[in-house]
């Protein structure tokens, strides 16, 4: 219609004499350094009360994989969350988290080699968001998350491949040496994450020659962030192992923490899906399931001894824990879940909340942090494989559903009262 055509016309018109010119953008980041503490990271974690934390997932890490097959590139809204506002953050912070996970995917925004520049819009963007999350009186990490993802286009960060081309590590350590270099004056409030799920397509936990790329990765990441000086000669860094399995717990693990000129300044990190049919997959609608039912106590004692391994190993000895992924998610009816069946889902409900306290109980009994995976928009049932992980209304900041809000009070209630509530069965 003319009508149509004629005010299009007037917004492009508006948008060429009032937009501001790209150069002249405001820089989001900090003029001048903020204050650093001298505080380990155990006692940073302490103090500020840092018990649970969130994801910002499926935004700044979304990628458009389809438009261009052979370009993909990260998009914040590619995976259909709106972009990033500041109410989301505010409504988090009032939920009772204390510190957001904010993933990102450099892949399109890295310019060729040797030098593999990063677009300054994009680094601005995840500055914008960081600062959403602070204004908010939230801590922050980033990290590098898709571009090591073998299901998702346009990874580069692939650890069957580092062996036999070190352009690979060339590319990872020049893209964190730009994102320290950004980021620089920031402080205590935001630190960083090495990467993400780096694994070879198998899902495993590592072997002996896959965890020799891994440590290397995790020593040169230190030594590039500390090489940048400033605040980040004394950032907390975030460490994986392979797969980020839940096995760098164990006392024979190949996993080794890095040599850091700062001292008592790491955190160690793992992911936590288990068992995968009723958390992640949500197949199942019966917690304990199947065998375990009988006894009550299979599910409830791998919790038991992991989260043991991990005070043994890394808590007790002063390096904070934090599980960066965890669920549980809710029962969907999605296109290949065949177990799904709608006189579940209220049994499903309930045996959630059972999970959900027993696991964030069990965190805080041993001194781990846990993260809930909150992807935001629930994806089309149509092409789910997994649980609804979706917990905010991301315009909002609020609950989305009655059920989420009575997950998200189960989580706060069981880490932060001194005496576990009650069980709830």
């Amino acid at each position: 219609m003319k009508t149509n055509a004629k005010i299009i016309g007037l917004f492009v018109l508006f948008c060429i004499f009032f937009a501001v010119p790209l150069g002249a953008q405001t820089d989001p980041r900090p003029r001048s350094p903020q204050p650093m503490s001298n505080k380990t990271a155990m006692e940073y974690f302490r103090d500020e009360g840092l018990s649970i934390g969130i994801n910002f997932g499926n935004t700044l890490d979304a990628v458009d994989s389809w438009t261009n097959q052979n370009k993909p590139v990260a998009i914040e809204t590619a995976w259909g969350n709106p972009v990033a506002n500041q109410a989301h953050f505010n409504g988090l912070k009032n939920l009772g988290f204390k510190i957001v996970r904010i993933p990102v995917t450099w892949v399109g925004h890295i310019g060729p080699a040797p030098d593999y520049k990063i677009e300054e819009s994009w680094l601005r963007r995840v500055a914008e968001v960081v600062n959403m999350a602070h204004n908010a009186g939230l801590k922050a990490f980033i990290n590098i998350h898709h571009d090591g993802n073998h299901n998702t286009g346009g990874g580069w960060l692939f650890i069957d491949k580092a062996g036999k081309d070190a352009s690979i590590t060339d590319k990872f350590e020049k893209v964190w040496r730009q994102i320290a270099g950004y980021f620089i004056n920031y402080g205590d409030n935001l630190m960083f994450q090495g990467f993400n799920e780096i694994h070879s397509g198998d899902w495993g936990q590592g072997n002996a020659a896959q965890y020799k790329i891994i440590n290397d990765w995790n020593q040169r990441f230190t030594d590039v962030v500390r090489s940048t000086g400033g605040n980040n000669a004394q950032r907390y860094l975030l460490y994986y192992g392979y797969n980020t399995h839940y096995t760098i717990g164990n006392s024979s693990s190949p996993f080794k923490l890095p040599k850091d000129s700062a001292l008592n300044r790491q955190i160690v990190c793992f992911h936590y899906y288990f068992p995968y049919d009723f958390v992640l997959e949500v197949r199942n609608h019966i917690w304990p399931s199947g065998a375990e039912k009988a006894s009550n106590q299979s599910s409830k004692a791998f919790i038991d001894s992991v989260f043991n391994n991990f005070k043994t190993k890394f808590i007790d000895k002063g390096i904070p824990v934090i599980i960066g992924e965890s669920g549980p998610f809710r029962y969907t009816n999605y296109k290949t879940n065949g177990k799904w069946k709608a006189e579940h889902v209220e049994t499903a409900r309930q045996n959630r909340l059972v999970y959900a306290q027993y696991l964030y109980t069990k965190a805080r009994e041993n001194g781990l942090v846990l993260f809930f995976w909150e992807n935001g928009t629930y994806s089309d049932p149509a092409y789910a494989a997994e649980g609804d992980a979706s917990l905010i209304n991301r315009n909002t900041g609020q609950p989305n559903l009655p059920e989420n809000a009575a997950l998200i009070k189960t989580m706060m209630d069981a880490v932060n009262n001194t005496t576990p509530p009650a069980p709830l069965r």
